[in-house]
């Protein structure tokens, strides 16, 4: 490879030289994952002008030299020095599972889209109130917009939903008034329960609490995904309903992961304890920082050790994964991003590691995805948006 400039090296001069040391099996195993990672990751339309056509050869050089399906695809943010600025390559890979097909005769291709008009999810959730009524909490201005059961229903600046406890509005009970928050696919949403616990409300979720005994009962029925923090008390525990299994707490932190499409409920626990129930067991198990408990509804939880902070990256605008098979990693997408994917054949084996940015479109991970064979094509079937992948 040729040097652009001469005297003090510039930092894609030193990139192009680490290649080269790479090729020639001369990296330390520290520059090796450097470059391995790199290779996985990198989107070629942030490399500077200058040096584009030099580093695509060089990109096309490591791909003979890895082959075209590394072991582990490694999907993170990574960092390319250039001579201007450290570019962070942000990947988000913007799909919906659908079940493996052999081929895709169904549908009709009417148009063909771009990757980039392809949009991640967004703040938006509906708010369910007893007598019917569906509330758009994303189009609320910031502010009260309502009362229910002796709680003012605000939409404070951070745009979540608050309920704030108030006795000039306090009721007498005569039954459970049921509200229920609800997630598209898509969309993602906050709220604060009356006792003060706080809730992340994934991609295609729902909740039901209960308002006017909330403070008594404490008592929320979850499906899909939630990230729990509970205010602690001792006197009135706190519990989760979903379809499999019953979580109990006085004052913790934790996610649960209960979609009907995944293989079972996953309950994370972040600090404190919890005790899980599973429906078709009486006897409960109880969680240490750090633990996951897997629930399939055929027998008592199996618990392991796991790093919790996978489990709530999303919260952070994140996905992280730690030896995910790409079905498992496909559905969290498509949750996300709400457009459907279909496989031209298998879909290809393997774990996922890494991160990804849940903020971003579709084009630079569609891109990405020569890397690792694949090809891609992205049109509207039947009024739905769908990317077509082959790895062959």
């Amino acid at each position: 490879m040729r040097q652009l400039h001469s005297g003090i090296m510039t930092e894609d001069e030193k990139m192009r030289q680490l290649l080269k040391r790479y090729l020639a099996g001369e990296c330390t195993d520290a520059e090796q994952k450097i470059v391995d990672r790199w290779y996985e990751a990198i989107d070629n339309r942030h490399v500077g002008d200058s040096v584009h056509e030099e580093m695509n050869e060089d990109l096309h050089a490591i791909r003979a030299h890895v082959g075209p399906h590394p072991s582990r695809c490694t999907l993170r943010w990574f960092h390319y020095l250039s001579a201007a600025a450290v570019l962070a390559i942000a990947i988000g890979i913007t799909v919906k599972l659908a079940l493996p097909t052999p081929s895709i005769s169904h549908g009709k291709e009417i148009a063909s889209l771009e990757a980039k008009h392809i949009l991640p999810g967004s703040d938006k959730a509906t708010l369910t109130l007893p007598d019917g009524r569906v509330i758009s909490l994303d189009e609320l201005t910031v502010g009260t917009f309502g009362q229910a059961s002796g709680n003012r229903l605000i939409k404070n600046e951070e745009g979540s939903l608050v309920y704030e406890r108030s006795l000039e509005l306090a009721e007498p009970s005569t039954g459970a008034d049921y509200h229920t928050m609800t997630i598209p696919a898509g969309g993602q949403y906050r709220l604060t329960l009356p006792d003060g616990s706080r809730v992340w409300l994934n991609s295609a979720s729902s909740l039901t609490y209960a308002v006017n005994q909330f403070e008594q009962e404490r008592t929320v029925t979850l499906a899909g995904e939630a990230y729990f923090e509970v205010v602690s008390d001792s006197r009135k525990p706190f519990r989760v309903i979903t379809d499999k299994q019953t979580v109990t707490v006085l004052g913790t932190k934790f996610n649960i992961n209960s979609y009907p499409d995944e293989l079972g409920t996953k309950t994370t626990l972040v600090e404190g304890s919890v005790d899980i129930t599973s429906n078709q067991a009486a006897r409960s198990v109880r969680l240490a920082p750090g633990q996951e408990s897997f629930v399939d509804g055929s027998g008592p939880p199996t618990i392991r050790q796991v790093e919790a902070g996978h489990a709530i990256a999303w919260i952070n605008g994140l996905f992280q994964f730690d030896g995910n098979t790409i079905d498992e990693v496909m559905r969290q997408l498509a949750r996300w991003y709400d457009v459907e994917v279909v496989f031209d054949g298998k879909p290809p084996k393997g774990k996922l590691y890494g991160e990804v940015n849940r903020n971003t479109t579709a084009d630079t991970p569609l891109e990405l995805l020569s890397f690792f064979n694949f090809k891609h094509r992205v049109s509207l079937v039947n009024g739905e948006t769908r990317i077509t992948i082959t790895n062959n």
